[in-house]
């Protein structure tokens, strides 16, 4: 089952790119991480102190550990300052659509948009 997360940060009035900075380079600790199957940093394109950031990974388990490691704390004291308030956090799930058998790791049915992620 995977676990899927849609975080929304917002920057304090210039801070945006120098948060970004720091959620891409922290979430290369999670590169060769198996169960972190995508990680995506995005900015709004309407608001210019708003990032948002989707996360899925194999199991709520696993993305609970892959948080405990020592390296990322250094990552979270340096962008906590840079923040108006607290991320804002929505466990999501994966219906389907392009690209999604990828994280499934399933080939896409004839005449599908895309794969199902397990649930």
């Amino acid at each position: 089952m995977t676990y899927a997360l849609l975080n929304k940060l917002t920057a304090k009035p210039g801070q945006r790119q120098r948060v970004v900075e720091i959620l891409l380079e922290s979430g290369r600790l999670f590169d060769d991480n198996p169960s972190c199957l995508l990680s995506f940093v995005s900015e709004a394109s309407d608001d210019p102190n708003e990032i948002w950031v989707v996360d899925v990974w194999t199991s709520k388990e696993q993305h609970a550990a892959a948080l405990q490691v020592p390296e990322l704390r250094p990552f979270v004291e340096q962008a906590m300052p840079l923040l108006e308030a607290m991320p804002e956090q929505t466990e999501i799930r994966p219906m389907g659509g392009k690209g999604l058998e990828l994280l499934a790791g399933t080939e896409p049915r004839h005449g599908d948009a895309g794969g199902q992620v397990e649930r």
